[in-house]
């Protein structure tokens, strides 16, 4: 689970993991706040814009865009 929750709208990288790899530094908008996924584990995910299924919020790292915007 990352520091401060992630919610809707916010801007995202993935690190860590063979989805980092591919993506290659990719910011995504997320489309959900994030949410326990009770399956046969419990961990929290998040919904992507663009990213078939959800994904595991320790490989994310929060954005800040505005900053960069002038």
């Amino acid at each position: 689970m990352s520091a401060t929750k992630l919610k809707k709208g916010d801007r995202v990288v993935m690190h860590t993991c063979l989805e980092a790899e591919k993506y290659d530094g990719k910011i995504w908008t997320c489309e959900s706040d994030e949410f326990k996924h009770h399956s046969s584990h419990d961990f929290t995910v998040i919904m992507l814009n663009g990213f078939s299924g959800s994904f595991a919020t320790e490989f994310l790292q929060k954005v800040n865009v505005d900053q960069y915007n002038g």
